[in-house]
């Protein structure tokens, strides 16, 4: 009798710990994405989740364990080197202020493998945001911070990732536009990107992610499939509390 392969892991995270100079954020941190998965990391305010998505990126060093992205160990690359690997990660309102909206969205594609995929995702991700459509022709500079943080999130969906890593993605968007990006974000996924999603949002997040990891105080508390914490919101509540559900 045959049996499907296991899928393999597009992101792996293994006993991670991180400091800001005297100070440790992270201990002992795992986490893994299997290929093609979809899943989130939650956890109130301030016990470690943007800080772990920095060493994920290469914008903070690990002081232990490893990282592995696909089966490569990037522990000590580049955050460059990542992002050739297939890494994009949104970070902030980052953009070029002396760009246009449409050249930012345009110059973000230099990634993607796919040159047909990724001129269907520009005009994706300004259908996606029509505030960003309406000010295709306008400079980064003079946009708003919510306009920043459409333009941040919209340049993601152009790169075409192999892991798509976006830290409080409905931050401060229209109920609509969220709806929107989860589409986009699903259709990435459909063609082969794996999910590492922070978010503030529980609802939002659980709708979206197959698993999820709990956060508290610099360390993973729990795994949870998706399913199992939408039904059960009284265990859901204790470990976003910060408290070992029974």
């Amino acid at each position: 009798m045959s049996t499907s392969p296991e899928p393999q892991a597009a992101l792996t995270v293994e006993g991670v710990s991180a400091s800001y100079g005297p100070l440790q954020i992270l201990f002992d941190a795992s986490l893994y994405v299997a290929e093609g998965e979809m899943v989130a990391l939650l956890g109130p305010n301030g016990v470690g989740k943007s800080t772990l998505l920095k060493v994920i990126g290469g914008l903070l060093p690990a002081t232990a364990g490893s990282i592995h992205l696909g089966g490569r160990e990037v522990t000590t690359a580049s955050a460059r080197e990542r992002v050739e690997l297939g890494l994009c990660q949104v970070v902030g309102q980052s953009s070029f202020p002396s760009l246009t909206v449409y050249e930012n969205l345009t110059m973000h594609g230099y990634a993607a493998a796919d040159r047909a995929w990724h001129k269907e995702a520009v005009s994706a991700a300004l259908e996606v945001f029509p505030r960003l459509g309406a000010r295709r022709d306008q400079l980064a500079s003079t946009l708003s911070g919510g306009e920043r943080q459409m333009l941040a999130l919209a340049k993601a969906i152009v790169q075409d990732p192999r892991i798509l890593v976006v830290d409080e993605f409905s931050l401060g968007l229209a109920p609509v536009v969220v709806g929107g990006l989860l589409d986009l974000v699903r259709k990435l996924n459909e063609r082969g990107a794996a999910v590492l999603l922070v978010e503030q949002s529980v609802n939002v997040a659980l709708s979206l992610v197959d698993r999820a990891y709990l956060m508290e105080k610099g360390s993973i508390i729990a795994e949870e499939h998706a399913e199992s914490l939408r039904h059960d919101p009284e265990r859901l509540r204790a470990l976003m509390l910060g408290g070992h559900a029974s």
